[in-house]
């Protein structure tokens, strides 16, 4: 091809065809220009689809990471929920000896806790290659940056609290009571009737529910809650088709065409406002821009937040379009509709 282009030249300046040549010339550069800018392009698509490849696997393993604690999580919260009722129930003396003695709970409440530590290792990864990134998962970033950074630090930082007062108070118990580790009939005894009958353990066990289950408690539900959009729009970008783990509320995507008439803004009687949102078929209200609930379907117009287990009755006007809802003890008015 360069021998016949070569020909052409050569041809025309011995002809004297000064301006063809000077044509074909500016011809030649302008292919020449073109095939570079092909050339480009081609290669531009090609690290394009590499770094695509490589982000797509990077998401991916956050994806499975997050799917691990979501399922974990559920057993924390599930524990925690049985230690506040427990909890309550000692400080308003509910038990008595014979309900220790018959294990219908536990002698010391205290002894007791798990832990929850988030798994950062894809998301790390992730941050590592950022120029990998493409534009239009900014926001996805922003809301993995708030799950796997604040969010997880306020666990930690939880956790930590809770613990050291967990094991200040084993402490406590080891040094000055002798039958902390005793397990004979007076041992048990003596134990039982303290659990009952004096009013420091009833104050730390105030202090477990108020670190434990107000606190750590707290901070890994609304992981869990932050966590369910979130896995939901990674599921989505990674094109993942397997069934919704089991830690997906039932009947959360049970909407069908009613689901677009909960959508919009809605305000509290005290001004707060909150948006019920779409996030790939689930329904969740969001408080702050950050998720608080996702919901399920009851009944037309009867829908459970799986935050706090509360029934939302909503209302609808002469014309049947939804006004807002009750909870029982709050009226949530609609204001704006989400087209």
């Amino acid at each position: 091809m360069i021998k016949f282009f070569r020909h052409i030249r050569m041809n025309l300046m011995e002809t004297g065809k000064t301006g063809k040549y000077f044509k074909y010339a500016i011809g030649e550069i302008v292919l020449v220009v073109i095939g570079i800018l092909i050339a480009l392009s081609i290669n531009n698509w090609n690290e394009n689809k590499k770094a695509n490849i490589k982000f797509n696997k990077l998401l991916v393993n956050v994806f499975n990471n997050l799917k691990v604690d979501l399922e974990e999580v559920q057993g924390v919260i599930d524990f925690y929920n049985k230690k506040d009722t427990l909890g309550t129930n000692i400080i308003n003396g509910k038990y008595s000896v014979s309900d220790y003695k018959n294990n219908v709970i536990p002698d010391i409440l205290f002894f007791g806790y798990t832990g929850f530590y988030v798994t950062d290792i894809g998301y790390n990864a992730l941050m590592e290659n950022t120029d990998n990134i493409p534009s239009e998962y900014e926001q996805l970033i922003a809301d993995l940056n708030r799950q796997f950074i604040i969010t997880a630090e306020r666990i930690e930082a939880n956790l930590k609290v809770f613990s050291n007062i967990v094991e200040s108070t084993r402490t406590r118990y080891a040094l000055n009571f002798p039958w902390y580790s005793q397990t004979d009939s007076v041992s048990n005894e003596k134990r039982r009737q303290y659990s009952v009958n004096n009013p420091i353990y009833k104050n730390e066990v105030r202090l477990y529910k108020r670190y434990g289950i107000e606190n750590f408690s707290r901070s890994v539900k609304h992981f869990y809650q932050q966590g369910l959009p979130l896995f939901l729009t990674l599921k989505k970008a990674i094109n993942d088709t397997s069934p919704l783990p089991s830690f997906f509320p039932k009947n959360a995507d049970s909407f069908d065409s009613v689901k677009s008439d909960y959508l919009g803004n809605y305000l509290f009687s005290n001004g707060n406002e909150l948006i019920v949102k779409e996030i790939n078929g689930f329904l969740f209200i969001y408080i702050n821009d950050s998720p608080s609930a996702i919901l399920s379907f009851v009944s037309k117009d009867i829908l459970k937040n799986h935050n706090n287990g509360r029934i939302l009755t909503f209302k609808r006007d002469k014309s049947n379009k939804v006004i807002g809802w009750t909870n029982g003890s709050n009226t949530i008015t609609k204001v704006t509709a989400n087209d």
